[in-house]
């Protein structure tokens, strides 16, 4: 039925989050595979992820969501998914994130499937070793096909936890190009610097370290922080950036669409993201999408050593990088990049340049079937 490409099932829990745009490149750039997704719960965000070839349990009902979701915990069945990949020929399974790669180990076994799981961050830095999980992250590195990582540090983590090394291998994340025109950046002849920060209002973004690098600099520097995301901590860095004096510099832009972001970073001259580990539940970032982005619109970039944003952000060229959750070491840096503007062009074309030769849709993609083709064997 489908012979002309190999079908390849993508195991997601939930499709699509707002926050997961890299699972959507990923499922784009498929040339000589043909990608379906399976989950078990409505489709989200259909208006931003469009996707025909999506399978969910949910479609019929909750009660058959619920069996689902018990089976393959208890027992390693998922008796409606495995009736959709015979039903669509699949001829392999590719779990996003960890948890279920690890969940499905069963069902690929019982299917004779390869299985391949991409790795994204909390999954190693909180399931992986939390009491619960270990045991089924074991069979995971016993029975599983391939383990993809975003980066060097990120294998060497998953190398750490019992993944063989000769099953482990490193995928960059994907960001389309053509989405973003790259502008140089030069000093404003009127009005403040624009910073701009995106993401999810979570400790590991390190929202508050920046506000307290920003407050030791009003004096210096002329600037604005555009915040552009929404999470659990909003209401507590409006209260902390009131409290540093920095409100009229603050602009909370709240959860903006895809396209939203990118005319952000059109607008803005600096990109900043202090990503650190969570102090109280460890989780940690994998290489954030937006750093990524950020490069590819021509924004200098300023972020943290942590997790694997050193192999996507070249410090000193396309940006600078300081130790995490230092509010001085992050204040130096952004006091240098806004005193410096005559850096800022050069900074963006490095980034821009880097991007394009390692992250386009083209580049990864043929990376990602090439693994297909080395599970197939």
């Amino acid at each position: 039925m489908f012979s002309s490409r190999p079908t390849v099932a993508h195991i997601k829990d939930h499709f699509l989050p707002k926050s997961e745009t890299f699972i959507y490149q990923l499922l784009q750039a498929h040339r000589r595979y043909r990608p379906i997704v399976l989950d078990r719960f409505p489709q989200q965000n259909q208006a931003i992820f469009p996707f025909e070839a999506h399978f969910s349990a949910a479609r019929h009902g909750r009660a058959a969501s619920l069996l689902e979701r018990v089976a393959l915990r208890t027992v390693g069945h998922s008796p409606w998914l495995e009736r959709q990949i015979r039903a669509e020929e699949v001829r392999l399974l590719h779990a996003h994130f960890g948890q279920l790669g690890a969940l499905w180990v069963p069902v690929a076994k019982r299917l004779g499937l390869p299985l391949i799981t991409s790795f994204y961050g909390i999954d190693l830095s909180v399931f992986a070793t939390a009491p619960g999980w270990q045991r089924r992250f074991a069979t995971l590195w016993q029975q599983g096909s391939l383990f993809v990582a975003l980066g060097p540090t990120m294998a060497q983590r998953l190398v750490q936890l019992g993944a063989p090394a000769a099953r482990t291998v490193e995928l960059p994340l994907i960001v389309d190009m053509a989405r973003f025109n790259a502008r140089p950046r030069r000093p404003r002849s009127e009005g403040p610097t624009i910073l701009l920060t995106v993401g999810r209002l979570i400790p590991k973004k390190g929202i508050d370290i920046l506000l307290r690098a920003l407050a030791a600099l009003q004096e210096q520097h002329g600037f604005e922080l555009w915040i552009a995301g929404d999470g659990p901590q909003r209401a507590a860095l409006e209260q902390l950036g009131a409290t540093l004096g920095l409100t009229a510099r603050l602009r909370f832009l709240g959860w903006q669409r895809p396209d939203e972001v990118v005319a952000r970073m059109a607008e803005s001259d600096l990109f900043v993201l202090p990503s650190r580990t969570d102090p109280q539940t460890g989780e940690s970032e994998g290489t954030p999408t937006v750093l990524v982005e950020a490069q590819a619109c021509g924004l200098p970039v300023i972020s943290t050593i942590h997790a694997d944003i050193p192999s996507i952000v070249a410090d000193g060229d396309a940006g600078l990088l300081v130790p995490e959750g230092q509010v001085e070491a992050l204040r130096d840096a952004l006091d240098r990049l806004l005193s410096q503007p005559a850096r800022w062009a050069t900074m963006g074309a490095a980034g821009r340049a880097y991007v394009e030769r390692r992250h386009s849709p083209q580049a990864v993609g043929a990376q990602l079937e090439q693994l297909y083709d080395r599970a197939l064997r």
